[in-house]
């Protein structure tokens, strides 16, 4: 299975990268709202803005001293 992108003009679709298949063979093809793909996109950064607001746990804890703890004044 290949995912290839394209243009649909008139009654056909012109593809916009080239691909190794036999003539006649059955392909399936999907048209994109452009709204519900602005919205999609829209959803997808606000999760990511909020992931980013939240941080992630990369480990550590109380067994870290503190720079003071460590080093003798």
């Amino acid at each position: 299975m290949a995912i290839v992108k394209g243009v649909y003009r008139g009654k056909s679709v012109e593809l916009l990268e080239p691909v190794k298949a036999k003539e006649g063979v059955e392909v399936e093809v999907i048209f994109h709202d452009e709204k519900e793909r602005n919205q999609s996109y829209i959803v997808a950064m606000k999760q990511e803005l909020e992931r980013m607001d939240r941080g992630f746990q990369l480990g550590g804890g109380s067994y870290y001293r503190s720079r003071d703890e460590l080093h003798v004044r």
